[in-house]
């Protein structure tokens, strides 16, 4: 399982920018998660994205598990940064 922490940078986060979220996650084969302090969920899922609810500054966690995690990891953390 490949890991990496980011700062959440956008002021606030839509009902679009999840299903941006979504689209990009679901380029890849690999299992993506998104972690907020004790909340968890599946980065393919939209409603799992929305009831994250990121705010400015929090710092979250974006993991991938199988075959092509490592781009998976690369196309989201590029995502956020992109935001």
């Amino acid at each position: 399982m490949d890991k990496e922490k980011l700062i959440f940078e956008k002021s606030a986060f839509d009902a679009y920018d999840a299903q941006r979220l979504v689209f990009e996650s679901c380029r890849f084969k690999s299992e993506t998660t998104i972690e907020n302090g004790t909340k968890r969920a599946n980065a393919k899922s939209i409603i799992g994205v929305l009831s994250m609810k990121f705010a400015k500054g929090d710092e979250l966690i974006v993991s991938a598990e199988g075959e092509d995690s490592k781009e998976a990891i690369k196309g989201l953390m590029l995502f956020f940064k992109n935001l």
